[in-house]
């Protein structure tokens, strides 16, 4: 049985049961797509300047940040990355690329982001114990900021609407995990884009949380909990975006998806 929850193994979870089943409760670890590796190049490279900023009140060079990404980058490759069948034969082309994309972003956040960014705690781990959760709850903080501001610094390939910053289950648990460390809770919430575009561009937007949504929280984990007990894991609806050999590395040897859609399209001549 598992020891923790997260807000990730809840989002896992709602989305396709079956997949928290094979990854937390059977073990099998299918490694992320390029743009989780781009986006562990630019945490790393963040979690980097932000510590070494802690110590000398001063951001690191734009070389010395660039490198990290990019060695972060090639640790996080050397790891593991998943592609769909159709993307395996650009595989080296989208890993050099991605490369090139962690440079990038983690040069937007040294020049635009960090200079406004005093760090008070970095990549800060937490583990929380909500009251009506079965579990210990942990959390990872990016950054809370001297000024009570806490920062999480997402990474996308396209501009998000402020309906994902708002309906974010993360911000909820951040906050408590801030209360819960520092005995007050943070004054702003905020979500920083990195965005990958051809040129990129930087998104800030605030949100904000209230108790309410603690306890919407608290029974979302409780059905997860009461259905882990139960033995029910049901899988995502068949017409859902992640349930294809595209986005699934388990969709192979799943056993709710039928065989026929398991046949591998012809490449084209």
């Amino acid at each position: 049985m598992i020891s923790h929850l997260s807000v990730s193994q809840l989002d896992t979870f709602h989305r396709c049961a079956e997949q928290w089943r094979r990854r937390y409760i059977e073990g099998e670890v299918i490694p992320p797509g390029i743009a989780a590796r781009v986006g562990s190049g630019v945490h790393k490279a963040a979690e980097t300047n932000f510590r070494a900023k802690m110590q000398t009140g001063e951001d690191m060079p734009l070389d010395a940040v660039q490198d990290a990404a990019a060695e972060a980058y090639d640790k996080a490759l050397y790891e593991g990355v998943f592609f769909a069948p159709d993307e395996v034969p650009g595989a080296k082309i989208a890993m050099e690329q991605g490369k090139d994309d962690a440079v990038s972003l983690a040069t937007l956040f040294r020049l635009e982001l960090a200079p406004a960014i005093m760090p008070a705690l970095v990549e800060h781990r937490v583990t929380l114990e909500i009251p009506g959760v079965a579990l210990p709850v942990v959390t990872i903080l990016d950054c809370y900021t001297a000024d009570r501001k806490l920062r999480d610094m997402k990474t996308s390939g396209r501009k998000w609407s402020e309906d994902n910053a708002h309906t974010s289950p993360q911000p909820t648990v951040y906050r408590e995990s801030v209360k819960e460390e520092t005995g007050e809770y943070p004054e702003e919430l905020l979500f920083d884009v990195l965005v990958n575009n051809k040129t990129p561009v930087i998104q800030t937007i605030p949100t904000s949380r209230t108790e309410e949504d603690l306890q919407i929280l608290v029974r979302k984990f409780g059905i997860m909990t009461a259905s882990i007990h139960a033995g029910i894991f049901p899988p995502a609806q068949a017409d859902h975006w992640c349930c294809s050999m595209k986005f699934c590395g388990y969709f192979f040897t799943c056993p709710h998806i039928p065989a026929h859609r398991k046949i591998l399209p012809k490449r084209s001549a």
